[in-house]
């Protein structure tokens, strides 16, 4: 009788640990698949055409891909002045951030405070190098390799 009950509680165990692992694997496809799906969707935002795509696809003359061209390089100045523009302002916008915040800390805060800044803008240089030579790597949110 004991080995009956023995069966039964080992049997009981497998199936609700078989259970479990199911579960978790199609619970975790579900959610992989969808938080895939948004960051595609945050990644590749719609892109302009390039030139080339429209003069293949459109059938432009040269006279056409010439006029293109040149809206395209007119529009890339007004689109580099926007973004000074909005570097400026969000530099601006930082400055007072900071300010208003060194109000709030003491002399000890400030200082850790300014070390903090000082990662982060290290880190984020670091960062920015490393996506210009393609050689960005797996880091987890501590800026550690993986």
């Amino acid at each position: 009788m004991k080995n009956h009950y023995k069966f039964w509680i080992v049997f009981s165990f497998i199936v609700v640990f078989s259970a479990g692992i199911v579960g978790g694997v199609l619970l975790e496809k579900q959610y992989l698949s969808q938080k895939i799906e948004r960051k595609e969707r945050r990644k590749s935002p719609a892109r302009f055409p390039t030139l080339e795509t429209m003069a293949k696809e459109l059938n432009l003359s040269s006279e056409q891909e010439d006029d293109i061209r040149e809206i395209f390089k007119n529009n890339d100045e007004r689109l580099k002045s926007l973004r000074k523009q909005i570097h400026e302002q969000l530099s601006s916008i930082r400055m007072q951030l900071k300010k208003e915040i060194n109000f709030v800390l003491t002399e000890e805060q400030k200082v850790k405070f300014e070390a903090m800044i000082e990662h982060h803008l290290s880190q984020m240089k670091r960062e920015r190098g490393d996506r210009k030579n393609g050689s960005g790597k797996n880091r987890n949110t501590k800026g550690e390799e993986k």
